[in-house]
């Protein structure tokens, strides 16, 4: 429902006389209490002093963002499969990889 469409169904249930409270209007309209704080109040709709815990939303934190490691191979050949990297070098014709674990590879000290 639109916030239109949301606060004048709102003023009617307001009007009827039914107990209308912050958490009721969200679990109403399916809106979160900040939501519901705003158009209560857009609305004229005297709020006890309880509620002015949702007059303010609280800034946005930051999603954390995944780092690569030095760990982390940047290769589209290597992928990891149960806890261990492995190399894949080709796949099956029914779609299966193939290929050797790291731990499986000889060392390779001679320059290309």
């Amino acid at each position: 429902m639109r916030q239109r469409q949301r606060r004048d169904s709102a003023q009617e249930w307001i009007n009827s006389g039914a107990a209308v409270t912050v958490k009721s209007y969200a679990k109403r309209y399916g809106v979160d209490r900040y939501t519901a704080c705003d158009d209560l109040t857009a609305l004229g709709f005297a709020l006890p002093e309880s509620a002015q815990q949702w007059a303010q939303r609280p800034p946005t934190t930051p999603r954390r963002t995944v780092e690569r490691g030095v760990s982390q191979v940047d290769d589209e050949w290597w992928t990891m499969l149960d806890g261990r990297w492995f190399f894949v070098a080709g796949y099956t014709s029914g779609g299966a990889p193939y290929g050797m674990f790291a731990g499986e590879m000889a060392p390779h000290d001679d320059p290309l």
